[in-house]
């Protein structure tokens, strides 16, 4: 008669150990870590030395399994070096992780297909929900998406008609909104540059921009665009090329910080006046144009702010187990140099 077959050991420390060396039980060491704060601070730290001690990793996609629930979350952003994906990443995990969420990042460089891609080798993984860049996906996507039946958020870009949760601004009324202000402050020759043509985001900036030049009655004839990121050389190259065109200009926006920036120096380079022979503005800013000489007016949008947003509404959707739609507009704020 044959011996039983052994289980191999995976080498790894398991649950019950934890829980042996900590003086409770599997369940408790499973709620301390799966949900820390429904233990007390003394048991949790009790159970965290325990799990130190002995090194133990937890057995996310077997917790899954057995609970029914992913504790992972897939994230598909544009860059990882734009200011908006940045900042809102550093506070959206933030708030993810204190509820036990892990995320999974993937990258698509501004493309559709890679974004259909990505999102179905995400999936495949079994994310509790999915988090995208913008409001613009294909049919692929939008499929893919429907499938997958979990929550979904669209951040960065406001979209009243999304049939997903949307937290993010309305980036036509901001490049409204800085027209509107250079308009009052009497500029009639005002261009626009801007990076991402290809992008919904920039349209809608495009757009904001010639409704206020229509509206002063001022022609929206001055601007040069992009489909590549935004750049100083960029910026530079902007100016030249506007300047070009139109040697009246009085003031230029630009969609990005890095191409205001850019901006700035070739007019430097070329001893023009700033601001007081031409204006530089950005639609979307940090403090690193209060510093600049001189200071650049810009548009501030608070993204550590949507990533907080982002997290409470999506820990509540994954919770709830509901289709919500939801638009949220955070706001902006126009600072003045």
């Amino acid at each position: 008669m044959s011996e039983p077959r052994k289980r191999r050991s995976t080498g790894r420390v398991t649950l019950a150990e934890v829980a042996k060396l900590a003086g409770v039980g599997t369940m408790t060491v499973s709620r301390a870590l799966r949900t820390p704060d429904q233990v007390s601070d003394k048991l949790r730290e009790q159970i965290q030395r325990a799990v130190d001690e002995l090194g133990y990793i937890p057995n996310k996609a077997a917790g899954a399994l057995a609970s029914g629930q992913s504790y992972s979350v897939a994230v598909l952003l544009p860059s990882l070096k734009e200011k908006a994906c940045t900042d809102f990443m550093s506070s959206f995990q933030l708030q993810m992780n204190k509820k036990g969420y892990q995320l999974l990042l993937g990258y698509t460089n501004y493309s559709s297909d890679q974004e259909e891609e990505l999102l179905q080798t995400l999936i495949a993984s079994s994310p509790a929900a999915i988090v995208l860049f913008g409001s613009e996906h294909s049919d692929k996507t939008l499929q893919i998406l429907q499938s997958a039946r979990v929550p979904v958020m669209e951040i960065a870009e406001l979209n009243a008609d999304s049939t997903y949760l949307n937290v993010g601004v309305d980036h036509g009324e901001i490049g409204k909104v800085m027209t509107d202000f250079l308009i009052e402050h009497d500029f009639k020759n005002i261009g626009f540059i801007g990076a991402r043509g290809n992008h919904s985001i920039l349209r809608k900036q495009l757009r904001g921009w010639q409704n206020g030049m229509l509206k002063g009655y001022l022609p929206p004839d001055h601007f040069y665009t992009t489909h590549d990121g935004p750049s100083l050389e960029f910026g530079a190259e902007g100016v030249a090329k506007l300047l070009l065109r139109e040697q009246n200009l009085d003031a230029i926006i630009c969609s990005h910080e890095e191409i205001a920036i850019g901006a700035m120096f070739e007019c430097q380079r070329r001893a023009i006046k700033l601001p007081d022979e031409l204006t530089i503005v950005c639609l979307d800013g940090s403090q690193l144009c209060e510093k600049c000489h001189p200071p650049l007016t810009a548009i501030h949008i608070n993204y550590e702010k949507m990533g907080i947003e982002a997290a409470e509404q999506l820990i509540s959707a994954i919770n709830n187990q509901e289709e919500i739609f939801k638009s949220t507009n955070i706001g902006f704020t126009l600072r003045r140099a």
